[in-house]
């Protein structure tokens, strides 16, 4: 599914040379649930920006789902992006002033997919994440736990290769964090390829495999030998949630 080989991230301002990444090596199979961490300046970031195709090696190889991406242009990242990679952030980045479900559509829109073949993807997959009540809330009218559970719906919709999460749990109390992390264990025991990029080892628990960067290398990659199991939100859960959202 993912292949890095000899990866080479080289910043250059001036005469001034800072290497990112080293030349990392990393596979990761379809179906695995990978969690990155390691310190600030690590290289961790820059390689979720080269993994989501945001940004591209200076050198090496990156076979993503088959396809040579390590060199494709502007116009074909952006594709690549969109049919491929299912992107979660800690800044849930929702369009405020549209409802949950104009934004899970967005990407299918921005795919060209029709009206109404996107409506029922995006009740899918909001329904996957238990939103299926939701679907006509808008964010102001969401918990931050609601609305990065919109924000998965919306990287599920395009049913993508890869899902990638930059600290996805970062702006979330501990019990939406559990709730996130269930999810997650949930579509990953439904097949899905998922990488999360944290600084919490707790939440790296919940995952199957834990890469470590420092200095712009691997230093470490293990499997997680007992994982932490996340407990799904409960009709509890949701009335409490309801009622704060509300007041």
């Amino acid at each position: 599914m993912i292949d890095l080989r000899e990866i080479k991230k080289v910043y250059a301002t001036g005469d001034i040379r800072v290497t990112a990444l080293g030349g990392v090596d990393l596979h990761v199979d379809e179906g695995e649930f990978v969690s990155i961490m390691g310190p600030s300046g690590s290289g961790k970031s820059t390689m979720m920006n080269i993994l989501g195709c945001l940004d591209t090696p200076s050198t090496g190889e990156y076979i993503l789902d088959g396809t040579d991406v390590s060199k494709a242009s502007g116009n074909q990242l952006a594709v690549i992006r969109n049919r491929k990679i299912g992107f979660v952030f800690q800044g849930f980045n929702l369009l405020p002033r549209t409802t949950a479900i104009e934004n899970v559509e967005l990407p299918l829109l921005y795919a060209g997919v029709g009206a109404r073949e996107r409506k029922e993807r995006a009740l899918q997959a909001l329904a996957a994440v238990g939103l299926g009540q939701r679907v006509h809330h808008k964010p102001k009218e969401l918990s931050g736990g609601q609305q990065q559970r919109v924000a998965i719906a919306r990287a599920l919709v395009t049913r993508p290769a890869i899902i990638l999460a930059d600290e996805p749990t970062g702006n979330l109390d501990s019990k939406s964090s559990e709730e996130v992390m269930a999810i997650f264990q949930k579509l990953h025991s439904e097949g899905n390829t998922i990488l999360i990029v944290t600084h919490e080892p707790d939440i790296a628990e919940y995952t199957r495999r834990i890469v470590r960067f420092r200095d712009g290398h691997i230093e470490g990659d293990e499997a997680v030998a007992n994982p932490r199991l996340a407990n799904p939100r409960s009709e509890a859960d949701e009335a409490a949630e309801k009622k704060e959202v509300a007041s």
